[in-house]
């Protein structure tokens, strides 16, 4: 008698696969479009007459970083709630908690706007910088700080678009913000002597065009009629229950990412520590690191979407089908990066600088980027998991204890190995944060099991 439980399966395991793939290939398309406005930052100032300007932008790219991924709660718990707001059949509760993500990124915006003063000095504060890095990152924060509203804004519609498994449009989206950022870029470059500033205005340019075709798109999920808008504020933006839930969702989430914020800005201080052209290398090196991260991430996004679903409708089942069809895709992809950028690192090192010293010190620490798909891509992808079921407490917690291995390892390795043990110290980083999540993924499935009965 044939195994029907074994069969179906494996029935819903090559079926969820097919949908992982259907969901991830439009956001790996978006998403690496992310690094390369960065790339193309980096190649531009790579080809100034000095690398002053690469350390600059990659100092002036990093402080944005540090900042907005801070807020990075606002897409990744505006997904979570959504998706599992759609799971659960409540599309009113999804758009409530999308307007109040609206409301809470413009907000942010105009307070990172009004602080940039204190902002810059202060991200500035733990740098060994020359004073023309330090100018040249100046006019680099001051011209782009401006974008900050839009910024935030928009990670709460990319999140809400992910829960809503609107792919094809996050992709949309991520072509415009990104393609247009990169065309804008060298447009100022060719034709303006703007040079570092041109570089900022193109990516300020891009963000409010994109959140234009944002709100364009999600307008059914925001509008409201003629008796709500004579009615003012609506009462259930201020409901003190999905308030609560919402802050406590993103304190988790906030602390989480300042803590990841704070390794990479710490991995940029260390390297401008080990001087000009260190951190020229390593700007190349990082710049890949990201490009590798947001395609991985394509594979995170369709996890959080689907096992959002799946627990909004305490389906267990679905959960771990999607999880592993997940894991499949991830670790194949994972595999591929690591091939095309063991054969292709040269090339792409030489396309970012032309100055053979930072390409010839790029290649001397290849080989720590060319393994960092297959170490790297479980923790994004738990990341995923654990914002689609909002079990954001856990993910605070491993990041923090992360974090705490990963700057403990660079005085302890970057003294006797230079920037190999500041590559050592950020694989110890990802590790940990893989460690920690597959500790406490256990607690997802038995919530699920309890919310079922």
């Amino acid at each position: 008698m044939p195994n029907t439980t074994s069969s179906n399966t494996s029935s819903n395991d090559s079926d969820k696969r097919k949908r992982v793939l259907y969901l991830a290939v439009p956001i790996i398309l978006a998403n690496i479009t992310v690094p390369l406005t960065g790339i193309v930052d980096t190649a531009v100032m790579g080809h100034m007459e000095s690398p002053d300007y690469l350390s600059a932008t990659a100092i002036g790219a990093i402080l944005f970083s540090s900042i907005y991924w801070i807020f990075g709660f606002l897409r990744m718990g505006t997904g979570g709630l959504v998706a599992q707001a759609i799971g659960a059949d409540e599309h009113e509760r999804a758009r409530r908690t999308l307007v109040r993500a609206l409301l809470m990124g413009a907000c942010l915006g105009i307070v990172i706007f009004s602080l940039s003063p204190l902002l810059f000095p202060l991200g500035l504060w733990a740098m060994s910088v020359s004073s023309t890095i330090r100018d040249l990152s100046s006019d680099y924060f001051f011209v782009r700080v401006f974008s900050a509203p839009a910024t935030l804004m928009l990670y709460a519609m990319i999140g809400a678009l992910v829960g809503l498994q609107k792919m094809r449009q996050v992709l949309y989206l991520q072509l415009l913000l990104n393609i247009g950022n990169i065309l804008l870029t060298l447009l100022f470059f060719n034709i303006t002597d703007w040079d570092i500033r041109g570089v900022a205005l193109a990516t300020l340019l891009s963000e409010y065009l994109a959140l234009v075709y944002a709100f364009w798109v999600l307008w059914p999920q925001l509008k409201f009629n003629r008796q709500q808008l004579r009615q003012g504020l609506p009462r259930w933006v201020i409901d003190r229950q999905r308030l609560r839930e919402f802050f406590k969702i993103s304190s988790d989430l906030f602390i989480r990412t300042l803590c990841l914020t704070a390794a990479f800005y710490w991995l940029t201080a260390c390297s401008a520590r080990l001087g000009p052209v260190v951190l020229a290398a390593n700007a190349i090196l990082i710049q890949m690191l990201h490009f590798m991260a947001h395609a991985l991430d394509g594979f995170a996004h369709a996890a959080e979407t689907l096992s959002g679903h799946a627990f909004g409708k305490r389906d267990r089942e679905a959960f771990l089908s999607a999880v592993r069809a997940c894991v499949f895709w991830s670790a194949l992809f994972a595999l591929i990066f690591t091939v095309v950028y063991g054969i292709a690192f040269g090339p792409i090192a030489a396309l970012m600088s032309t100055q053979s010293t930072i390409q010839n010190a790029a290649k001397t620490w290849f080989f720590w980027i060319v393994l960092s798909p297959l170490v790297g891509v479980w923790s994004f992808l738990l990341d995923g998991i654990f914002t689609g079921t909002t079990h954001t407490r856990e993910m605070r917690d491993g990041m923090m204890v992360s974090l705490g291995i990963f700057i403990i390892a660079t005085f302890l390795l970057v003294p006797l190995f230079g920037n190999h043990g500041l590559w050592m110290s950020y694989y110890a980083l990802m590790l940990a944060r893989t460690v920690t999540l597959c500790f406490w993924y256990p607690r997802i499935l038995n919530t699920i099991t309890q919310r079922a009965i």
